[in-house]
């Protein structure tokens, strides 16, 4: 009978499809992430963001020089706003694509990066009470669905990493939210958007868990299947006695 390799011969692609089959033949389970499979979300991230934030410019451009052209000193206003903030957050992205110093410490350019996108969030959900709110008629409708739209999509292009994707929703959203409950109070309109927004954050959440199972099916974890190939096989004379002990117990 041939004996399974030694786990010094084994290299880390064969520990990791040796823990997928192990992970694929029972429950599914909870534990901790490894660190292959957060720098294979960490680089969607960076891949997938560049077109959130481009969505985010495109929908500021839009909505400040077609629906909200009446209002020319808020709309400059609320533009300025969103390009000084995804400045500094392409800048970061742009850093760490091109493989400069910050792109060896990918966690933390996780963290910063996510915090600068809120802030992209937060001046973009601001649109709602610069122009949304002194807005009339289908001009108000029309600015509210382009902000709602622009924030859904955005954040959705970083839902491979949960805390990053609910960075770019969840300001805007709340921005959103209440200044539709502040120009409308509390009518059938501003509770439909309050709805939009929240189920749109909640399919956010759910593709972001979906893409984070792909990863931990794709880069398992493989301390435990090493520390079993490295645990000392039983003695056969042990093996023997076990039987024995047990029948004169």
């Amino acid at each position: 009978m041939p004996k399974p390799p030694a786990a010094e011969t084994l290299t880390v692609h064969d520990l990791q499809a040796m823990a997928a089959d192990a992970a694929s033949a029972g429950p599914v389970s909870r534990a901790r992430r490894s660190r292959a499979a957060n720098l294979h979300l960490i680089d969607l991230v960076s891949r997938w963001g560049g077109s959130g934030l481009a969505i985010f410019a495109a929908a500021s451009i839009f909505i400040a020089a077609t629906i909200a052209r009446g209002q020319p000193l808020r709309a400059g206003v609320f533009a300025a706003m969103v390009f000084a903030a995804l400045y500094l957050c392409r800048r970061y992205r742009k850093e760490f694509r091109r493989g400069d110093k910050i792109a060896s410490r990918p966690f933390r350019w996780r963290t910063y990066y996510a915090s600068t996108l809120s802030v992209v969030s937060t001046a973009f959900g601001a649109g709602a009470f610069l122009l949304a709110v002194p807005a009339k008629g289908v001009e108000r409708f029309e600015i509210f669905a382009a902000l709602i739209i622009g924030t859904l999509a955005a954040s959705a292009l970083h839902a491979a990493h949960r805390a990053t994707a609910l960075a770019a929703a969840l300001p805007a959203s709340l921005f959103i939210a209440a200044a539709a409950v502040r120009a409308d109070g509390l009518s059938a309109f501003s509770i439909a958007v309050i709805a939009i927004v929240a189920l749109g954050a909640a399919g956010v959440v759910i593709a972001s868990e979906r893409i984070g199972a792909a990863a931990d099916r794709r880069y398992p974890r493989t301390g435990l299947v090493r520390r079993e190939m490295e645990r000392p096989a039983e003695a056969p004379g042990d093996a023997a006695m076990l039987p024995k002990a047990a029948a004169k117990a």
